[in-house]
């Protein structure tokens, strides 16, 4: 018997992380299908904030939110096993109704992350419909353009405002930073026993592709999935070359806006270089330190803020800190603490200037 094949592609102006999740919010799957069909739960029976897979969730389905169409099943298998590619598929059935005429339902969500940092959608619908099949197909057929149409539409509000910002710094060039650890993190973590790490605001994945290569089990979180997807990239082509890299956890956030590590720890922290304003940064501070495991390090390196004074280009005075500031957000109870102002030279225009690193090193 023949079936309904329907698909829409686009592309999504948001990171791979961003879409992944819309793509598990109930608040998204309504909007996508109003007002062609509208979504309606029992009281006591709501969906959550979020869709958790392999879990059914019912609801009842009705064409413009007036004409009942059946009560159907939701239910999400989640294949996340790639960073750079993800599948959704919704494998529920409809219950009742006009709705479970329609057999062997497969809805395939895809997406593929772009080196652009934006990220290619494909939504894919089969199913059999019996006799129906040919006026299925034509419904569906609209209604899915539909769906893709104002997917795109809404996407342009996942990414935050950083994360745009960055995109746009990062696509000026292949490549912004050396893609080379820092040497603090080299020297600091190289004298640790390796476990697990969380490398905040990893950039490129300079320095989490170092530690993954040292036998450290790291988490890359960045703003920006430019950087995030080059990282990626670099750790792909490592492991094609026989190099030896531990799995690598990439993920696109802005530490500003939420903390998406939960209540995980590790035993090394570091925050490279970020710079915010003083209640800003004192907040991401505060969710790292609480991210260090007992026992674990806590590595904060950013800029001195003397080296505004020597016309090089560095954030504005006020996003930067001094040693006081990082000795005052570690506990008394903390085994060690060590602030410092650690000199180098940077080659400016050709020019070789000394600047300052203000490092805070301690340990939980």
């Amino acid at each position: 018997m023949c079936g309904v094949r329907v698909r829409g592609r686009t592309v999504l102006r948001a990171a791979i992380d961003n879409a992944w999740e819309a793509l598990h919010t109930p608040e998204v799957f309504r909007s996508v299908s109003s007002p062609f069909t509208v979504f309606r739960t029992a009281r006591g029976n709501e969906l959550p904030d979020r869709f958790q897979p392999e879990t059914d969730y019912e609801v009842t389905v009705w064409a413009m939110g007036l004409v009942p169409l059946g009560r159907q099943i939701i239910r999400l298998e989640d294949d996340g096993s790639s960073w750079e590619h993800r599948v959704v598929t919704d494998v529920g059935h409809g219950v009742t109704g006009p709705l479970s005429l329609l057999k062997n339902w497969r809805h395939e969500m895809v997406l593929t992350a772009r080196a652009d940092g934006t990220t290619d959608f494909s939504d894919t619908l089969t199913a059999k419909a019996g006799v129906l099949t040919p006026l299925a197909w034509i419904g569906l057929q609209v209604f899915w353009l539909w769906r893709v149409t104002k997917l795109r539409a809404l996407a342009g509000d996942w990414d935050s405002p950083n994360t745009a910002r960055w995109n746009a710094r990062y696509a000026g060039a292949t490549a912004m930073w050396s893609g080379k650890v820092n040497p603090v993190v080299e020297q600091v973590a190289g004298a640790l026993t390796p476990g697990k790490a969380f490398d905040l605001g990893a950039g490129e994945g300079g320095d989490a592709l170092w530690l993954a290569s040292n036998g450290w089990h790291a988490t890359a979180v960045d703003a920006s999935s430019v950087g995030i997807f080059r990282g990626h990239r670099e750790e792909v082509a490592r492991h094609s070359a026989g190099e030896k890299v531990s799995p690598i956890r990439w993920m696109v956030a802005d530490l500003t806006r939420s903390w998406p590590l939960g209540t995980e720890q590790a035993d090394l922290v570091t925050l490279m270089f970020f710079h915010a304003d003083h209640e800003t940064r004192q907040t991401v501070w505060s969710r790292a330190r609480e991210a260090v495991a007992p026992g674990g390090t806590l590595l904060i390196v950013g800029h001195d803020p003397d080296d505004a004074k020597l016309g090089i280009p560095r954030p504005p005075e006020d996003m930067c800190f001094r040693t006081d500031e990082l000795e005052a957000l570690v506990p008394s109870d903390w085994s060690s603490v060590k602030a410092e102002v650690i000199t180098r030279t940077q080659t400016v225009n050709g020019v070789d200037v000394t600047v300052g690193d203000v490092v805070l090193v301690a340990t939980r």
